[in-house]
């Protein structure tokens, strides 16, 4: 029993160092050297070695020039079978398609992920480009963009505290909610109307305007949300139209939760 307890602790302390050691690989933007990643996660640099290329064999990982790593397609072959599987892609597709062809604007699709908003699905217009579409996977303050803000107007008082606690409310540009005031006011109004917005809040030049996505529990799930540059709050049939799109996308949602008859 003694020895099978041991074991388990071990395989515990395995995993927990390869997960660290992703975690760091998968926060960079470019290839990350052993050093660094032993420097970050304080694995010692022979067991963080043996992990490297285990993970690396397994497909998690890929090995570049330099003693340098990067995440292996592995990721990208689960991400896509995660995206999938995922309800509310299913339900809001269709939906997406009719946003961006009666609106001609970008459509982005994006879910909670801890403290951040993390995008799962898009519809791009050619117009504006990829610009305006957050690539699938990448994830954002969800105070600096207007389907996180959604997310946060649901919190209870405790638990945006232990938010901006967390966050400190970090800014991305000189328009980022910076402080517990701003903030607040900003989730009040967004209470009042129903749909929130991004004045250049995440990146200079962009504007969003997002609605919620309810399961059938009336819990949000997911918002859906409208990229320009322009200050598209101005066209009151383009908020509508994304008010009632989220709609379309929550009442499938909740169709597709009931039990078969």
């Amino acid at each position: 029993m003694a020895a099978d307890k041991d074991s388990d602790i071990k395989t515990v302390q395995v995993l927990d160092r390869a997960v660290k050691i992703l975690d760091v690989v998968a926060a960079g933007s470019d290839p990350v050297n052993s050093n660094r990643i032993v420097q970050e996660t304080g694995i010692h640099a022979s067991t963080a070695h043996r992990l490297l290329w285990s993970l690396t064999e397994l497909g998690f990982l890929e090995h570049t020039t330099e003693n340098c790593w990067r995440l292996g397609l592995r990721f990208l072959e689960y991400g896509n079978r995660v995206r999938r599987a995922l309800p509310v892609r299913t339900a809001a597709v269709d939906v997406m398609r009719s946003l961006y062809e009666k609106t001609q604007l970008t459509v982005n699709l994006s879910m909670r992920s801890a403290d951040s908003i993390m995008y799962i699905d898009h519809v791009y217009a050619p117009k504006t480009g990829v610009r305006f579409s957050r690539q699938v996977g990448a994830v954002a303050p969800m105070h600096c963009t207007s389907g996180g803000k959604l997310f946060l107007r649901e919190m209870t008082p405790e638990d945006l505290s232990a938010y901006i606690e967390r966050t400190h409310l970090a800014p991305r540009t000189s328009h980022s909610l910076a402080t517990r005031e701003k903030l607040i006011i900003e989730l009040d109004r967004i209470r009042e109307r129903g749909w929130a917005e991004d004045n250049e809040e995440l990146e200079y030049g962009i504007r969003c305007i997002g609605a919620p996505i309810r399961d059938e529990n009336g819990r949000i799930t997911a918002a859906v949300t409208l990229v320009s540059d322009t200050e598209i709050k101005r066209k009151p049939e383009f908020v509508d139209l994304l008010v009632k799109g989220a709609a379309q996308i929550s009442a499938a949602l909740a169709s597709a939760a009931q039990p078969a008859a």
